[in-house]
């Protein structure tokens, strides 16, 4: 029995990442020596694989094989088939026109897959290759992070790793399934928009598998997204500073309450820590004191000392706003809300490029474990006391939103719209990607 090396998790930092140990694998699954694991990245090479300008990327799933048994998710290993029985010469004919062949495939449930699945994994990879016949390489994200597509880290990993030949965007293809197709006939709606916005993230020119093995019938139509940076980006600096006009009156003129009010990623620190700190406002946020009871109680402590003050949480419900009004009523400050105007799926846009973006020059997102390497998350641009947030969170959250009211106590309510605050071009351009796969 040979030993060989595997891929357990283990969590450095926050990150989860895979450790190698050595266990026994059956013959069976024996696998060659062509991967590699990094932090969120397991990559296969061929040896014979070449290089080129041009480059024929494609998702697995859906594009290239489906399960045989005609189930949606394979029952083990061995279950898959070609979409088209013609995939093997269409590849071979793009090798014969100087493309290179890349695979390109979202694998997150190897993040959680059972030690012994991960060799049947790679088993099965290796089985396609071989009765595809030619030699290619394959990058699957493992995480929900910068490399998951539609985010671009797969494709980077891909030019860092191309022989010092530049890759030409535009003469290259990426085929796959996920497209945002709407149902039409028998054919079933797309799961997501991924693929085809993967490839409107790089420029890449982009085609359907129907398109690219040329069978079944195409489809066109797609349905809307959730959250389009692209729209938004056209009047997202519209407004040079988003501070409703009596709230730079104060604290000069009296004591007030500002209670902030929106999802996590919705902008509120960003702009508690920009405008309202700058205008003499003492910020509380529960982010930092941990505990809801020292925010009401720090808030009454400041309010008595003549302090104007931000609290910074989501105060989504009126119970939640309730100690804070109360407080102010009783030392008659007056209290005003300040509502972000950010939709829930902006706001996941915003939480996404929280996501660990793991950078090391010159291959920032293809690192190996053990090398160094450091974070850049968009909402630690302003602060590094926030958590990231799932989307079953903020789905509650927006179960149990209750809009603020008058007649809980404010003296007045104002609608803040959302301003990114992106110091860099790097920033820039990674904000108004593509970061939701639908």
């Amino acid at each position: 029995m040979v030993k060989r090396k595997h891929s357990a998790e283990e969590e450095v930092g926050g990150i989860k990442r895979f450790k190698q140990t050595t266990l026994a694998d059956p013959p069976a699954l024996a696998t060659s020596d062509n991967w590699t694991q990094g932090i969120s990245l397991l990559t296969y090479k061929d040896p014979e694989a070449k290089t080129s300008s041009k480059v024929l990327a494609l998702d697995l799933d859906g594009t290239i094989i489906t399960p045989a048994s005609g189930r949606v998710f394979p029952v083990d290993g061995n279950d898959w088939k070609f979409i088209s029985p013609r995939i093997p010469d269409i590849l071979k004919s793009y090798v014969d026109d100087g493309y290179a062949i890349v695979i390109m495939s979202n694998q997150g449930g190897l993040e959680k897959m059972q030690e012994k699945k991960i060799p049947e994994f790679k088993a099965k990879i290796e089985a396609v290759f071989k009765k595809i016949g030619v030699p290619m390489r394959a990058y699957f994200a493992v995480s929900t992070d910068f490399n998951r597509k539609p985010r671009i880290g797969m494709w980077q990993a891909l030019e860092a790793d191309n022989d010092g030949i530049e890759i030409d965007r535009k003469a290259s293809i990426f085929c796959g399934d996920a497209a945002g197709r709407v149902a039409k006939g028998k054919a079933k709606q797309d799961h997501s928009h991924c693929d085809r916005l993967f490839a409107a993230n790089l420029g890449v020119p982009f085609k359907t598998p129907e398109e690219l093995w040329g069978e079944g019938e195409r489809v066109d139509s797609t349905y809307p997204l959730l959250f389009d940076p692209k729209q938004f980006q056209d009047s997202a600096f519209s407004k040079s500073s988003p501070v409703p006009p009596p709230l730079k009156d104060f604290p000069a003129k009296g004591t007030v309450l500002i209670l902030m009010v929106g999802y996590p990623a919705s902008g509120k620190s960003t702009f508690c820590n920009s405008h309202l700190s700058q205008m003499g406002y003492v910020l509380i946020s529960r982010d930092v004191l941990k505990d809801m009871k020292k925010c009401i109680a720090r808030c009454k402590q400041l309010l008595k000392a003549g302090s104007s003050v931000v609290v910074d949480n989501t105060n989504m419900t009126t119970a939640s706003r309730q100690p804070f009004l109360e407080a102010s009523k009783s030392l008659g400050v007056p209290a005003y809300a300040c509502v972000m105007q950010t939709s829930l799926d902006h706001c996941r846009h915003n939480e996404m490029a929280n996501k660990t973006l793991a950078y090391h020059s010159p291959r920032w997102l293809w690192i190996k474990v053990g090398d160094p390497f450091f974070s850049l998350q968009f909402r630690q641009l302003t602060s590094k006391n926030h958590s990231k947030i799932s989307t079953l969170v903020f789905n509650q959250m927006k179960k149990h939103y209750e809009k603020p009211t008058k007649n809980e106590g404010f003296a007045e309510i104002f609608d803040i719209p959302f301003v990114p605050d992106l110091s860099s071009d790097a920033q820039h351009t990674l904000y108004f990607q593509y970061l939701l796969e639908k």
